[in-house]
């Protein structure tokens, strides 16, 4: 299991984790890697490259399959 977050270090260096309850107890490695800020990327630029890359892969997927195949999941369920 990975658990990736990136915090606001606060000026006291303190900080506490709340872990999740699947995590078993026992011993356990954390790793913090400090890490210089991203740039904020620009959405629409990324989403076009998605919707480019899907087109490359001959993707069908659509809302509406989209649609039709969560239906499909609920109905097996």
């Amino acid at each position: 299991m990975t658990i990736e977050q990136t915090i606001e270090v606060p000026a006291s260096r303190r900080i506490f984790l709340d872990l999740p309850p699947e995590l078993s107890a026992g011993k356990v490695k954390v790793t913090v890697t400090p890490q210089k800020e991203k740039p904020s990327a620009n959405v629409y630029e990324a989403a076009t490259k998605l919707r480019g890359l899907a087109k490359k892969m001959e993707s069908i997927l659509n809302v509406e399959h989209f649609l039709e195949m969560r239906n499909e999941d609920i109905r097996l369920e």
